[in-house]
């Protein structure tokens, strides 16, 4: 175990205010090609993925402890005998190692928050896990004097980090204003450029190969690179409009997990009833299913004005590979243009509904073409992957767990 000093290395305002100069210089290195590639919010979202940082999460609960017998030195206290010949003094002791696994950047463990205590910690984070130790004389350690002495030294980690997020609270927002701002500004250095070329009769050149964007590694997440495809980038659907979109999935699925008549329904069945409710909820796009989208009829189908369009596909679940094998159908419709996107899936043969819960994550995490996870409330999670056909391109599916089993309605079949 190789101990570090905690919480005491790099202020939080000057590493803060690094962390976002770093990423508006990144911002301003961005190349005319990936203009060209990739939106004015892909690339915000790109730089934005690289640079956030979630907060700190201590997972107590699954701590790990191990014992051992050692020696420790008393010399000086008084409550032991001290040698005649003024040597070092020591009694037999019992060292106990605390490992506690943690979400969140381990970089923020060297962090010196604004609010913090005066004693100094000391461990080793390392595997994605924080460990440290404490020591007790044999002579009076007891079962429940260890416990307590552990529980108060986890109270004061959990402390200090939870004054680190409280630091970190807004920060990511702060740090995304400041790419917009620089993103906007390259892009406009560029139109400038572009101006005077033109002005200037000078032919502008385009590279076969654009940079590559850097990285600075704050987190462990992985981020895709931005397209090198020079198709018209925009044309999304807005934030506002995946969120009502979403908002009619999640009512809708409410109401079919309380209501008898989704018993006997098949997917086709199930994704009607969807449909209807979305019908009946949008303003703007025309809800449809069994459209055909690129490479095949996706379940359900939204075009918007702009062209843009939400796709979604509806499931039964029916385990891990057949969840998977949707997942890659559902991407496999998707455009250049559709970047928001859902997957539904209705639960109507497992007594069990939490085992599913337990298996999505894993499902979407376990990808090659997974990103990143963005949290959600309790039976939700949305998932940014990449396209299949272009990495540069980052998708969401927002998943939807709806629970329409019956054991009454089994009993009948």
């Amino acid at each position: 175990m190789h101990n570090q000093s905690l919480f005491n290395n790099t202020p939080w305002h000057q590493f803060s205010e690094g962390v976002i100069r770093r990423a508006k210089d990144e911002a301003s290195r961005i190349t005319k090609d990936q203009f060209e590639a990739n939106s004015k919010e892909q690339i915000v979202n790109h730089i934005t993925a690289i640079y956030e940082l979630e907060p700190l999460e201590l997972r107590v609960e699954e701590k790990e402890q191990e014992i051992a017998e050692t020696k420790i030195n008393v010399t000086s206290n008084y409550d032991y005998i001290q040698a005649f010949d003024d040597g070092p003094v020591f009694t037999s002791a019992f060292k106990v190692i605390i490992h506690i696994p943690f979400s969140g950047p381990e970089i923020l463990f060297d962090i010196e928050p604004s609010t913090h205590t005066l004693r100094q910690f000391s461990a080793d984070v390392s595997g994605g896990k924080i460990a440290f130790s404490k020591e007790f004389p044999q002579s009076s350690a007891t079962a429940e004097s260890i416990e307590q002495a552990i529980n108060a030294e986890i109270a004061s980690y959990q402390t200090e980090v939870g004054y680190i997020n409280s630091d970190l609270a807004g920060f990511n927002a702060r740090l995304r204003d400041g790419i917009e701002t620089a993103t906007e500004s390259r892009f406009q250095q560029i139109e400038k450029l572009n101006s005077i070329k033109t002005a200037l009769k000078i032919p502008m050149e385009k590279s076969a190969n654009p940079s590559p964007l850097n990285r600075v590694s704050v987190t462990v997440k992985k981020i895709a690179p931005l397209s090198n495809k020079k198709e018209e980038p925009g044309a999304y659907i807005t934030d506002g409009d995946y969120g009502h979109i979403i908002d009619s999935m999640r009512s809708a699925g409410a109401s079919m997990e309380g209501n008898r008549a989704s018993d006997f329904q098949d997917e086709e069945t199930l994704r009607d009833v969807m449909l209807v409710v979305l019908s009946g909820s949008m303003t703007n796009g025309i809800a449809g299913g069994e459209l055909f989208h690129k490479k095949g009829k996706t379940d359900i189908s939204i075009p918007f004005e702009n062209k843009a369009t939400f796709v979604a596909e509806c499931k039964l679940w029916k385990g891990a590979k057949y969840t998977s094998e949707g997942i890659d159908q559902l991407l496999g419709y998707t455009t250049w243009r559709d970047a928001k996107t859902a997957l539904i899936i209705f639960n109507k043969d497992n007594a069990n509904f939490s085992t599913i819960q337990d298996q999505i994550e894993i499902i979407f995490t376990g990808r090659a073409d997974y990103v990143r996870s963005i949290k959600q409330r309790e039976g939700e999670w949305r998932f940014i992957l990449t396209k299949p056909d272009d990495p540069g391109r980052q998708i969401e599916v927002h998943v939807l767990l709806f629970d329409l089993y019956n054991k009454s309605a089994k009993n009948q079949v």
